[in-house]
């Protein structure tokens, strides 16, 4: 009896995941879960933090492209449910942090159905400048904020949480874009 075997390739392009587990994003996923644990009763629950953490990992097998910076993201709804357990957004926002070994305290994000003026708009383009990030995930491709960002840094689309949460393939698709921003970088 032949047994019949699928590419990984063609298994992804019909939308199955492939999933390699490594020892070190183990590790470094309960060092991670206890720190945050350690400084939950101290960072606000709405505010974005925007101190890099440090990275107590010098060797790991692939580069983390979030290692030690910022990473900006945008999107219409954002307060809602950032840190708040009770939504499944932010369930499925902590498991991407987790597949891409990004900290919370890295992430900054910015609720664009709050940016309704042009000097709110001006103000945050400056303080996303301020960080000095090469590249921004947004949520809102059609907003301002959005449009005015990519003249300076690179504007990556990306699904929106509904989408991901109602879609398996836009999950698929945020997860092969960050992929080839890790890759270009």
């Amino acid at each position: 009896m032949s047994k019949l075997t699928f590419s990984n390739a063609l298994f992804e392009q019909i939308g199955g995941t492939n999933w390699q587990q490594r020892s070190e994003f183990i590790f470094a996923s309960v060092i991670s879960e206890s720190h945050d644990a350690v400084n939950a009763e101290s960072s606000p629950a709405l505010e974005p933090a925007q101190a890099p953490i440090e990275d107590s990992f010098e060797e790991q097998s692939e580069p983390c492209i979030s290692k030690g910076y910022s990473i900006v993201v945008l999107g219409a709804g954002l307060n809602e449910i950032w840190q708040n357990d009770a939504q499944p957004a932010w369930l499925l926002w902590q498991n991407i942090m987790q597949v891409f070994e990004w900290d919370e305290h890295q992430i900054v994000f910015f609720d664009t159905a709050h940016m309704v003026s042009e000097e709110v708009v001006f103000s945050t383009i400056e303080e996303i400048i301020d960080l000095g990030v090469d590249w921004a995930l947004t949520m809102d491709e059609a907003h301002e904020l959005s449009e005015q960002l990519q003249e300076g840094i690179q504007v990556i689309s990306v699904p929106d949480m509904e989408s991901m949460l109602s879609d398996p393939y836009a999950k698929q698709t945020f997860y092969h874009t960050v992929i080839s921003i890790q890759n270009a970088h």
